[in-house]
């Protein structure tokens, strides 16, 4: 039971950000995102947007915050209009999301923080790498490099020069009797 609940709190995060590279979302619930940073950059020529400086992305319940955020976008198919509405709008399928530094990223049911956090839309995975620490309830998990497949639902957890460290408080355990 207490391995199943430590698999549940890392792919609890995968699963939140699962809808992520579809329409830029980083909550399941979707709706607006409100971004704030001390610098916006476009860069139109290499399809990216760099956000830099304290940034601060919220989403319905989600929030994540980081040093620096870069959003690397796919080519578009030939044909397609390259402008749009919006600094991300006209640049179409997000590629991958890079937070960088002081990485946070905080939902009702899960926290996790890293020095480095990659979504890769190709593989469909998340990883975070650098003072892992994941949260749910009172139980923590605790490494250097956290790896999510969101869509097979596996979830690896490596120590790296270290061991990995898991506290599991069996009193959150759903169906646990005292």
């Amino acid at each position: 039971m207490a391995l199943r609940k430590a698999a549940g709190i890392v792919l609890g995060l995968g699963l939140v950000f699962a809808a992520l590279p579809a329409a830029a979302q980083i909550s399941s619930e979707g709706g607006p995102i409100y971004i704030n940073s001390a610098r916006t950059e476009s860069l139109e020529n290499e399809r990216k947007v760099l956000l830099v400086g304290n940034v601060d992305i919220q989403q319905g319940t989600a929030r994540l915050r980081a040093d620096r955020v870069t959003v690397l976008f796919a080519p578009r198919a030939s044909g397609g209009n390259a402008s749009g509405s919006s600094i991300m709008g006209g640049f179409g399928q997000i590629e991958n999301i890079v937070a960088e530094g002081n990485v946070y990223y905080v939902t009702p049911e899960i926290k996790a923080k890293g020095d480095r956090g990659v979504y890769e839309l190709a593989t469909d995975t998340i990883t975070m790498t650098g003072n892992v620490a994941l949260m749910r309830e009172r139980d923590v998990a605790e490494g250097q490099t956290l790896r999510m497949e969101v869509k097979n639902r596996r979830t690896t957890l490596e120590g790296g020069n270290g061991r990995t460290r898991m506290v599991i408080d069996p009193s959150t355990q759903p169906g646990q009797t005292q």
